[in-house]
């Protein structure tokens, strides 16, 4: 499951180098010194009269799949309910996602656990996304909601959960300006399922956690790289440090 619904600023028509056409939306951003959030929308018949009807500036809600490309590192929504013009005021960004955990970062921080949700989704030739393929969608939890995960998750565990896209930018330490995406998880708003981590006795003492082995690195959502900047591991170039892969 990859879904979304959000009311959203319509920025303008966009062209890929291929020529296709996309609409641009800001989501808000929550939060002090947040930035907008920038999804494309793929025209279809779902979303009904997407181009040449609504005006530059209007707030529009949008409900549908949402797709991370590696390509080109946006984030593109395909429309499953036509778009509608709403009120400014009106604020959604809910994102629902199920998967199974595919990543579990490195702990940087005491109240944060990160991690990759892998998701599966149709077909969608458009955007070069076959339903064999899964989609990485980069995840934050924090606080009570961080513990609780930390202790329930481990790599392959299936889970849903409900939480809003945000969109992340800061600078490298070798200067270059980077972006991505990420989900941060609404509180208490999710499930997991299958059989809890086995625990193992050492020696008498408390119960430990198995260490949990990481995945192939190419399971992950990639890092944008701003125009102008060099390219992230993989695509050229020096490569990320893991330092710089998120902004904490």
């Amino acid at each position: 499951m990859n879904l979304i619904i959000a009311s959203a600023n319509y920025v303008g028509e966009i062209f890929t180098d291929h020529g296709l056409r996309f609409m641009q939306l800001n989501i808000p951003g929550s939060g002090k010194n947040a930035t907008p959030v920038p999804i494309y929308v793929l025209p279809n018949r779902a979303g009904g009269e997407s181009f040449d009807v609504f005006t530059v500036g209007c707030q529009i809600l949008i409900s549908g799949r949402i797709y991370p490309n590696r390509n080109d590192y946006r984030m593109y929504v395909v429309p499953t309910q036509p778009l509608q013009v709403v009120p400014k005021e009106l604020v959604v960004n809910q994102v629902d996602l199920s998967g199974g955990v595919g990543f579990i970062r490195e702990k940087k921080k005491e109240d944060l656990f990160a991690y990759t949700l892998m998701c599966s989704a149709p077909n969608q030739q458009l955007l070069g996304h076959s339903y064999r393929d899964s989609l990485g969608f980069q995840i934050e939890s924090w606080a009570d909601d961080a513990k609780r995960l930390e202790s329930l998750l481990y790599v392959g565990r299936q889970m849903s959960l409900c939480g809003n896209l945000r969109f992340n930018t800061w600078t490298a330490q070798d200067g270059t300006q980077r972006s991505i995406y990420q989900v941060r998880v609404r509180a208490s708003q999710y499930s997991v399922f299958g059989k809890n981590k086995p625990k193992i006795e050492v020696d008498g003492d408390e119960p430990v956690l198995p260490a949990v082995t990481e995945p192939p690195t190419n399971t992950s959502q990639p890092v944008r790289v701003i125009a102008g900047s060099a390219p992230p591991a993989g695509k050229g170039g020096g490569g990320v440090a893991e330092d710089d892969l998120i902004p904490f």
